[in-house]
């Protein structure tokens, strides 16, 4: 008879863990609730204890967060009487789950640090790095950086140690964004790098694309341009295969900010192009785009074309009410309107004799020095300085004094470099 119930008892449990594995809780539940009625009818701690945490999991991805509560305790009251170790640790860390939803995250760092105070060497090692690694998010939440990267560094020995390279891959990720804001670039540096080996090792693809792309910030942040376009263009060959358009997208938009950097503008046109046509949504991330490439066509001197996406910028602006865009937008819509006039009355008064060339350079250069000045206006220091570079070129290869445009060049050189 026991051994009946024992075995009806173990096909509910695992009916229940396939239906937790494909997301379907509200089954997963049903089954444990009946496994936990043949549990109590079995009347073994361990088996009570057990389903009980299972129950109480899918109730915490179900949002029935004070069940789930008295689940945990329950089963963590009955391990304490048993002295079961590894049952304790688990009730623990399900406990500090729930803290964690309930946002209570010291309350979640005690109970993490509980789960691992009573961890059993006999069991699982891995899993032990799995609460290292969650109890270091907790204290990235906290911004205790400092005993984020210690747990995360705990988490990572154990997963080297005993072959997980994926879980060490996550964590060298982990780690070196901390390293980075503890200003360990050269560590941070070190982090991505072997995340990137792992991940390529592996294969995770998916993977190996975000960790380029946080390499390519990296660099980036460090001026380091070339380094950046590099990991950036490896990314977006990787997300084109692998990853979702949205993704896909992002990647794209981020490449052509580098490749506008890097003054390579018909480049960063292309990738911002791309950007756009597989952005899925019209929302406020497709208006900066628009915004964006409506930057780069005046940058181009393609008035009509920079007018008409402004006003697509300025569409999706207004509908997510967003004033300040909206103000951005209509300032360059304002400077396309002056510019606009002022051509046209310089070709209309001057003599046609004049040397049109000589005009076409004087009226760009006049374009970009007010473009620069309404980035640097709105504190955009880095494109500010684009437009005034270029603005300087085009002085000099027109043979006008160029001394003004030199000492903006300086001025906002300073800002840029005090900003960051």
């Amino acid at each position: 008879m026991y051994d009946g119930e024992l075995y009806v008892w173990r096909n509910l449990m695992e009916d229940g863990t396939q239906c937790l594995g494909d997301e379907q809780y509200l089954k997963a539940e049903k089954y444990y609730v009946q496994g936990l009625l043949k549990a109590y009818e079995l009347a073994v701690p361990e088996i009570v204890a057990f389903t009980l945490r299972l129950l109480a999991t899918v109730r915490v991805r179900l949002g029935n967060l004070e069940f789930a509560e008295e689940g945990f305790k329950e089963a963590l009251h009955i391990c304490q009487e048993i002295q079961n170790a590894k049952g304790m640790a688990e009730a623990w860390a399900g406990l500090a789950s729930i803290s964690v939803k309930k946002r209570r995250f010291r309350e979640a760092v005690e109970e993490y640090e509980q789960a691992i105070a009573v961890y059993p060497e006999s069991s699982p090692q891995l899993r032990l790095g799995m609460l290292y690694a969650d109890l270091g998010q907790v204290h990235t939440v906290l911004e205790e950086w400092t005993r984020a990267k210690s747990a995360y560094s705990q988490a990572l020995e154990l997963c080297r140690l005993y072959g997980f390279p994926k879980g060490e891959a996550e964590l060298d990720v982990l780690s070196g964004e901390l390293c980075f804001r503890l200003g360990q670039k050269t560590e941070a540096l070190k982090n991505l790098k072997h995340a990137c080996q792992l991940f390529a090792q592996i294969p995770d693809m998916i993977a190996l694309s975000t960790t380029l792309q946080y390499l390519a910030l990296f660099y980036f942040d460090q001026n380091e341009m070339l380094l950046a376009f590099e990991c950036q263009q490896r990314a977006v060959t990787l997300c084109l295969k692998f990853d979702t358009k949205e993704v896909f997208s992002e990647s794209s938009y981020f490449l052509s900010k580098i490749e506008q950097t890097l003054k390579n503008f018909q480049e960063a046109r292309y990738y911002l192009e791309l950007s756009i046509h597989f952005y899925p949504e019209q929302n406020l991330d497709l208006a900066l785009r628009y915004q964006s490439f409506g930057n780069l066509l005046f940058l181009s001197m393609d008035f009509a074309k920079s007018e008409l996406y402004y006003l697509k910028a300025l569409s999706l602006f207004e509908s997510n009410h967003d004033d300040h865009r909206i103000g951005e937008v209509y300032e360059a819509l304002a400077l396309l309107k002056g510019i606009r006039e002022q051509n046209e009355g310089q070709f209309s008064f001057q003599d046609k004799s004049e040397d049109m060339s000589k005009l076409h350079w004087e009226f760009t250069l006049e374009a970009l020095i007010h473009l620069a000045e309404f980035y640097e206006k709105h504190h955009n220091y880095r494109d500010a300085l684009e437009c005034y570079w270029k603005a300087l070129k085009r002085g000099r290869d027109a043979e006008v004094a160029t001394d003004w445009i030199e000492n903006r060049v300086q001025n906002v050189s300073k800002r840029l470099r005090r900003k960051k």
